[in-house]
């Protein structure tokens, strides 16, 4: 996957028309070098201000700081370059880019670049130990005329530093100037240490074309690092109007040329390089988390964020993504650039937000349950199916391993006849819990207790082994808390269409909280599934295989945020795919509705004690 970005002073002198200009050719990234006519380590403390505000306003990430560094003779002043190295450190965690562009030295004509390896080695690695104790990653680019103009002194120094804060640009109309073949003469020694791409071409006679039309061999490469599973940035430079020393320009009709012609050089060799904008609305807890997670995904690029009062997760998202922040949902949802929404409400707002974001074309990835009422599921899902988006549902919980090993040992038949489902989530919440958020607790908003919020994972999981349910009895009762109005114990005995039996424990109430479980019985055997792993699988006639083990997965079983965040990064990924390709995402809403649907019935059978059937009839508009 390759993140475009592209250096904008190549573009305009102007910040704002780089990024204007970039927004329209769809690049989410910005290298930067030059704003306003003056290099990035010069910038005074109000151009850096505003700086940072228009990559907020117009949702722009930064891939890395260009900066000059190592562009000096070799035994000119260290001390004055060190300065400048300490600005760029600056510069790199005011916007919160950690990787800086630098170059290995220009050495006197005429000297062999051996002669000078032993210094620039001392020099570089005197960097990169800053970097290390920054937490920054230092990208050298290759460049004619210093210790780094082939791919051989380039992997001397990546190996000779051997450090993760040290890594190298593969830079290959950069080659193609000195006169060697880029691809066919250097990306094999180097490419172990490559995690950054300059993207230029150029013909022999130093002439600079579009990607692909010159002999830089930049097909090649990029065939190459699919081939290869790369991930990371690729960064425009082009220099079609004029290229020199310390930068180039290509104006935004050519530098939007460049542009199309590389992205077509990814699709012909099947390279990954587009993005979706997502907003998040709803910053409690598990809007933080989605924002978290959103960053993890390549596909993905987190734009803004937006809750219906000035939570302090605003604030703190801005900060640390330095991202738009509304304390109206609405305005978020009225962005043109932003093409999904993934909703961390409470969650009997999920269906409102829903519809004003699928009418707005926006795609929705929900969080559990997908709402409160059928009714309200029904119309997200008619509601985005009309308007052409896709609708998501979180349910991580189908990510485990343990789950994926249960799948496949149910597809390929080993356990017989299912006889036997149960799902246990004997978790504990103390009072402040439910006390933290008036919301918790209510019928209204958080639309049930242990079941709806948190077993509702684990209900997911029963009904997507065992099929359908055809019948429901249940009890629960509120016995642990107090100021709360739903069931803090939960039980329930279900028939499944295919005959099989049922139970589901649910509890908010069992100190200290036990690991979730999930138990299937066949006619020849059992599986248990504990936390994210099978912890017991007995089947006849299948010889005991050594145990494998599997880092757990943390679980909510007595701390609300002690989950991890693996499974949601996983369903991101996939929902994000899922756009890109125009195919349906691994939990849609018809799936997210299942569970909620057994919930509803386990509470209708509860109230009336009767035997309660499914579907639940629905209450016509």
């Amino acid at each position: 996957m390759l993140k475009i970005s592209g250096f904008g002073d190549e573009i305009a002198k102007e910040f704002e028309t780089q990024l204007l200009e970039m927004r329209k050719m769809n690049l989410n990234y910005i290298a930067l070098r030059n704003l306003w006519g003056t290099n990035i380590l010069d910038l005074n403390p109000k151009q850096k201000t505003r700086a940072k505000n228009l990559l907020r306003e117009f949702g722009m990430g930064v891939s890395e700081i260009g900066s000059p560094l190592g562009k000096i003779q070799i035994n000119d002043s260290w001390e004055k370059e060190w300065e400048r190295y300490e600005r760029a450190i600056a510069m790199a965690h005011f916007f919160q880019c950690p990787r800086i562009r630098i170059f290995s030295f220009y050495f006197p004509e005429g000297d062999a670049p051996e002669k000078h390896r032993a210094s620039v080695i001392t020099k570089l690695k005197e960097m990169t130990d800053r970097a290390e104790k920054e937490g920054i990653v230092l990208l050298l680019e290759n460049e004619g005329r210093i210790y780094g103009e082939d791919g051989i002194h380039c992997r001397d120094l990546a190996e000779s530093i051997n450090s993760p804060n040290f890594k190298l640009i593969f830079d290959p109309g950069n080659f193609v100037v000195c006169g060697t073949k880029a691809f066919t003469q250097w990306y094999e020694l180097m490419v172990d240490h490559v995690v950054h791409l300059h993207i230029k071409d150029c013909t022999f006679d130093g002439t600079f074309t579009p990607a692909g039309q010159g002999e830089a061999e930049i097909p090649e490469l990029i065939a190459a690092l699919k081939e290869r599973g790369f991930s990371g940035f690729a960064t425009m430079e082009p220099h079609l109007m004029e290229g020199g020393q310390f930068g180039g320009f290509s104006g935004p009709k050519r530098f939007g040329e460049a542009v199309d012609a590389f992205r077509d050089v990814c699709d012909q060799a099947g390279m990954p390089h587009r993005q979706v904008r997502v907003g998040v609305i709803g910053m409690g807890f598990i809007g933080m988390f989605h924002c978290q997670c959103i960053q993890e995904v390549p596909q993905a690029h987190l734009v803004a964020v937006a809750d219906v009062q000035k939570a302090p997760n605003l604030q703190k998202a801005q900060d640390l993504f330095n991202i738009a922040a509304y304390d109206k949902p609405d305005d978020l949802l009225k962005r043109k650039d932003i093409d999904a929404i993934s909703i961390g409400t409470p969650s009997g707002l999920h269906g409102d937000l829903t519809l004003k974001a699928a009418k707005q074309k926006k795609h929705v990835l929900t969080e559990k349950p997908i709402e409160i009422t059928l009714e309200k599921a029904d119309c997200m899902i008619k509601t985005c199916r009309e308007n052409k988006v896709k609708l998501g549902v979180i349910s991580q919980r189908r990510t485990d391993p343990g789950m994926i090993e249960l799948m496949e040992i149910l597809n390929a038949g080993k356990l017989g006849k299912l006889i036997l489902g149960e799902t246990y989530v004997k978790w504990y919440r103390n009072q402040q819990y439910y006390d933290s958020g008036g919301w918790r607790g209510t019928w209204k908003l958080d639309g049930g207790g242990c079941l709806m919020n948190q077993g509702i994972h684990s209900i997911d999981m029963l009904q997507w082994v065992m099929g359908e349910v055809e019948s429901v009895m249940a009890q629960m009762d509120t016995m642990a808390h107090e100021r709360i109005e739903v069931e803090d114990v939960a039980q329930a005995l279900l028939r499944f269409k295919n005959g099989a039996l049922g139970t589901i424990i649910g509890s908010t109430a069992v100190y200290p909280g036990m690991n979730e479980r999930l138990e299937i019985s066949g006619t020849n055997g059992t599986v248990v599934v504990e936390k994210n792993r099978i912890t017991m699988r007995e089947i006849m006639g299948e010889q005991k295989a050594d145990s494998e083990t599997i880092a757990d997965r943390g679980t909510g079983a007595a701390d609300a945020q002690a989950i991890t965040n693996e499974g949601h990064v996983m369903q991101i990924t996939d929902f994000m795919q899922a756009i890109l390709e125009n195919r349906e995402p691994m939990i849609n809403g018809e799936e997210g509705r299942k569970p909620l649907e057994i919930i509803l019935a386990v509470y209708e059978a509860a109230k009336t004690g009767k035997r309660v059937k499914l579907p639940l009839k629905t209450k016509k508009k």
